[in-house]
């Protein structure tokens, strides 16, 4: 790969460490027209196109080198594959056997990493991996696991260790007898996906970095034959503007395919990228009786029961997908074999009765050779490609690197002479020690408790907000909203208003599918509660009735398509 001329404006400047503050509280609306007007003035050292977590990444990445930075998303921010993962930050067990033994080295090094720059949002949690089969199966496995270890595993959760039947039906007590040797019990990291990718946008914007979403990259803009800038349509507004910049990085994953601004022909692409489909659903906490997680293996087959404070996620599927990333949705046949090996391994019998909603995602991998067959063994390594007119490229990759993927495509993007990375110590809007946290929760729950709210509520409150979950309630009391959602969630209405004001919420499916998990986990996609969210949303957003039965109706027709179980 060949050097790129150092950017002409690029400051050497680093931020201090502790939590990112958040962004002034502007109306939102005033607040999206000045973002606008920064794009179309200003030059960008660094314009970031794509609002995934990669993408995210990259604009935190050249903001805390003290550079001038944007990010345009044509959505939501993680409103693609970054909201529909397995919520796993690790290392990859069963890129072991692949031996893909520096991935995996790589990847634990970050799980240590985000654990203490977000412990918020990214937490560890024991999983119980059961053994069946021969007595031979004891020690293959147990060599596996020790490898984990020995690569970073045991520095943040302590090394996995063995227990007995027993012991492993205590845990699980789901677990079919027959045959089980026991188990090993371990630990990984889980977080919510799409809320650690807001949160990470939310930090490039403290420390001066633009991110505009429902903002759609229609051009590419040339200076000679060197890329310049794109063409940005408003996708709420229908104005469009040139966007200009020095670096621009294509962060658009499975959507940089044969159309679009960064198309690079279909003979190009099926030689890089292998397009993935993952599909995930989720059962209630209590049909599935256990305290930790589950990685159940079959032959050729892993799936992981992660646990969330209401429901299990279990996925997850790996197979080729030749559609549009935006038209990809859960089969009866992938449903199917999630269930399958559950029920293998299991003898609850799931039906899909049991299932409280299902959601397919699209993983950008790299592809080596043929592309042909299975995706299970494509690799999760990710790729940089600077093209010949200085359009950087960053694809593949695995959600627990992204800082590492951002990183290296802003280094690659900006050539010799860029200040360095400070990523590797900035922690995520929100962060906290873990004691202040839990200090935080137990004030919170006083405070709740004195305005007849649950005191139960203030966990999940801290564990969407962290620190600035008392900035929630302050607000809350402020705008006479601390109240409960509704009575079976811990969810204030507070949060929609928050949400507006600084989280970039902009439309119903923001709020109730990715600032919470609402939309997915209930089986109704909501619908209960989603009147009551357009109402105070679209005061903040300046809706009208109209507006909002419009708003209703197309996030109502949005959320059964993509979630319901087919």
């Amino acid at each position: 790969m060949t050097d790129r001329p150092a950017a002409r404006s690029l400051a050497a400047a680093s931020p201090s460490g502790g939590s990112a503050p958040s962004a002034p509280a502007l109306d939102p609306i005033e607040r999206r027209a000045r973002d606008w007007d920064r794009l179309t003035r200003e030059t960008f050292d660094v314009l970031v196109v794509g609002g995934g977590i990669t993408g995210v990444g990259c604009v935190l990445d050249a903001a805390s080198r003290g550079l001038n930075a944007a990010l345009v998303e044509q959505g939501d921010i993680a409103s693609g594959t970054s909201s529909r993962s397995s919520g796993l930050i690790h290392g990859g067990l069963r890129y072991l056997e692949q031996f893909r033994f520096g991935l995996v080295r790589e990847a634990l090094a970050e799980r240590g990493r985000l654990l203490r720059l977000a412990p918020h949002l990214v937490r560890l949690a024991p999983f119980l991996f059961p053994v069946f089969g021969t007595p031979l199966h004891r020690p293959f496995y147990a060599t596996g696991l020790t490898l984990y270890d020995m690569l970073g595993a045991s520095g943040d959760g302590g090394p996995h260790r063995f227990v007995g039947v027993e012991q492993a039906l205590e845990l699980a007590p789901a677990l079919r007898r027959e045959r089980l040797r026991g188990g090993f019990l371990y630990h990984d990291g889980v977080e919510d996906d799409a809320r650690f990718a807001l949160a990470v946008a939310r930090t490039a914007r403290s420390i001066g970095g633009v991110v505009l979403t429902r903002a759609e990259a229609v051009e590419v803009l040339r200076e000679g034959e060197r890329v310049s800038g794109v063409r940005v349509r408003d996708r709420l507004s229908g104005d469009e503007a040139a966007v200009t910049a020095i670096a621009v990085i294509d962060a658009t994953g499975p959507w940089s395919g044969e159309e679009g601004p960064f198309a690079t022909g279909s003979s190009v692409r099926r030689s890089k990228i292998r397009p993935s489909r993952g599909t995930h659903v989720l059962v209630s906490r209590s049909r599935i009786p256990g305290s930790t997680g589950l990685t159940l293996r079959l032959p050729g087959r892993v799936a992981f029961l992660v646990p969330w404070p209401s429901h299990w996620l279990i996925g997850t599927t790996d197979r080729p997908y030749e559609g549009r990333p935006e038209d990809i949705r859960p089969t009866a046949e992938e449903v199917d074999e999630i269930l399958e090996t559950v029920n293998r391994r299991l003898t609850l019998d799931l039906t899909r009765a049991d299932l409280l909603g299902a959601y397919a995602g699209v993983r950008p991998l790299v592809a080596e050779g043929s592309v042909r067959g299975s995706t299970v063994k494509v690799s999760r390594e990710h790729r940089v490609r600077v093209d010949a007119d200085g359009l950087t490229r960053i694809q593949g990759g695995k959600y627990t690197t992204y800082r590492l993927m951002a990183r290296d495509a802003v280094d690659a993007a900006l050539g010799t002479g860029a200040p360095p990375s400070a990523t590797d110590s900035l922690p995520i809007a929100g962060a906290a020690e873990p004691d202040r946290l839990a200090r935080i929760a137990d004030n919170l729950a006083r405070r709740l408790e004195s305005h007849d709210v649950p005191a139960s509520a203030a966990a999940g409150l801290v564990a969407r907000h962290g620190a600035e979950a008392t900035d929630v309630v302050d607000l809350g009391q402020h705008t006479d909203l601390l109240r409960l959602l509704a009575p079976d969630s811990d969810h204030l209405e507070a949060e929609i208003v928050w949400a507006a004001r600084h989280e970039l919420a902009l439309s119903i499916d923001d709020f109730l599918v990715r600032r919470t998990r609402l939309g997915l986990e209930r089986p109704d996609r909501a619908e209960d509660l989603a009147p009551r969210v357009a109402e105070v949303l679209g005061g903040e957003l300046g809706w009208d009735v109209g507006r909002q039965v419009d708003g209703l109706e197309a996030y109502l027709a949005a959320a059964h398509r993509q979630f319901d179980v087919p």
